[in-house]
């Protein structure tokens, strides 16, 4: 996620931001008993490596510069017309364009380093090649509000401070080569920090970003109300893509009964969840009604074989009081995530005309196999003058709640302690940093 990799990443340059002599940390002369354990060109060598970590965090905050602003257009723009972002961006791309250092490879990022300093180069450069996939995905400009934007914003210009910082820290390694523009750079960081801090930080874009894929919980089925919810999981992960009619009206039917069968057997324990079981039994209930007409081939059947498992286990369940107070919180939990995937499998179906409705045609359908035929049928669109409840139902009583999302822990924190980090000076004490 992108608050767990940025939080990585300012936590790893706030500690250098704390370090002094660097020559020192890297093995260079140092007091009388601190002797020289490094030759010239092995600290040359250690500087080229911190400068292809240093290249892949610079990367970072291009990106995080443009996922906050995705419009820019730097094209034909001069000092005097670019505004604060758009400096930024600018400045950072001329700085990574003009650097001779190359992003570093796989193996530097997952080896661990002898010396301290360059480990801490490496935690950062890490946490920032993992974050770009953030920056692409969910935390994306696509996915951003407006306050979300600018909390990434000032995070990226914060980071470029600090590597501005250190920048002029580390002149005195051994080839050590400078940020082009290195005071350009770091006054476009502040102006960019300070535009950007103007409005509230808003830190649940930190719960956005990339996730791993869930995977099925695989292995023989579990007991009791764990065996309900292991099948209810796996139908969430089936629902990930559309089913076909049939295969909805029987995860319709299956939520029904899961529903009717937990919601009779909490007792006293969850009165609360039991009694908005009952309703979401009852919608299910009509939802599998309205759509007995419901047809539709495109789309996967996966989803059936695994709701019908589901309702199996939970008229298996024993007559004894459901009393564990996790698994239920757990279930209710996958009840929403559920509803939301179907509200969205209807929605969708409607809108693509993939889901039609089965209407009898006033004619004889002789077409039909045996003696007795039957009414012609005709499926037509769901939206069409002749229509079900079947989307106001979906839409007014099923679609769960919107939940508003909370930052997480120690996300203020984590800026505010490198904040300070940017502004130590020898001899102030070191407070330990949250991650």
């Amino acid at each position: 996620m992108y608050g767990e990799n940025s939080s990585h990443l300012r936590h790893a340059l706030g500690v250098l931001a704390r370090e002094h002599r660097i020559q020192q940390r890297l093995g260079g002369k140092g007091t009388h008993t601190v002797p020289e354990t490094t030759t010239v060109e092995e600290r040359e060598e250690l500087g080229k490596q911190i400068r292809r970590y240093r290249q892949c965090v610079l990367a970072w905050s291009l990106q995080g510069v443009g996922a906050a602003n995705p419009r820019i257009n730097l094209e034909g723009t001069t000092g005097r017309s670019r505004g604060p972002v758009e400096e930024l961006r600018y400045r950072l791309t001329e700085a990574l364009s003009a650097s001779s250092a190359e992003l570093a490879h796989g193996e530097e990022l997952i080896t661990e380093q002898p010396f301290a300093t360059v480990e801490s180069w490496r935690q950062a450069a890490r946490a920032a090649v993992l974050g770009e996939h953030d920056l692409s995905g969910g935390a994306g400009p696509v996915g951003l509000s407006e306050q979300q934007r600018m909390t990434v914003l000032k995070d990226a210009a914060d980071i470029v401070r600090g590597l501005v910082a250190l920048d002029r820290r580390y002149e005195g390694v051994p080839g050590w080569e400078r940020l082009l523009n290195q005071g350009r750079l770091g006054r476009a960081a502040e102006a960019c920090a300070a535009h950007a801090g103007c409005d509230e930080a808003d830190y649940t874009v930190d719960q956005l970003g990339w996730r791993p894929i869930p995977r099925p919980m695989d292995g023989p089925a579990m007991p009791g109300l764990a065996g309900v919810l292991q099948a209810q999981y796996k139908l969430l992960l089936h629902l990930i893509e559309l089913p076909d009619a049939r295969s909805l009206r029987v995860v319709m039917d299956s939520q029904r009964v899961v529903a009717h069968e937990a919601a009779t057997r909490i007792g006293d324990v969850e009165p609360e969840l039991a009694a908005r079981w009952i309703i979401r039994m009852q919608t299910y209930r009509r939802l599998v009604q309205e759509t007995r007409d419901l047809g539709g081939i495109l789309g996967k059947p996966d989803a059936a074989s695994q709701g019908a498992i589901a309702a199996g286990r939970a008229e298996k369940l024993g007559r004894e009081p459901l009393t564990d107070t996790n698994q239920l919180r757990q279930l209710d939990r996958i009840f929403s995530h559920i509803d939301e995937r179907v509200c969205a499998a209807v929605e969708h179906g409607i809108k693509e005309r993939l889901y039609f409705l089965r209407v009898p045609f006033p004619r004889v359908d002789d077409r039909s196999p045996g003696m007795v035929k039957g009414l012609r049928h005709r499926y037509v669109p769901i939206t069409s003058p002749v229509q079900t409840d079947v989307l106001s139902i979906v839409r007014h009583e099923l679609r769960p709640a919107p939940i508003k999302p909370a930052p997480p822990r120690g996300a203020a924190q984590s800026r505010l302690d490198f904040e300070a980090a940017l502004r130590h000076r020898p001899g102030d004490p070191h407070p330990p940093m949250a991650l």
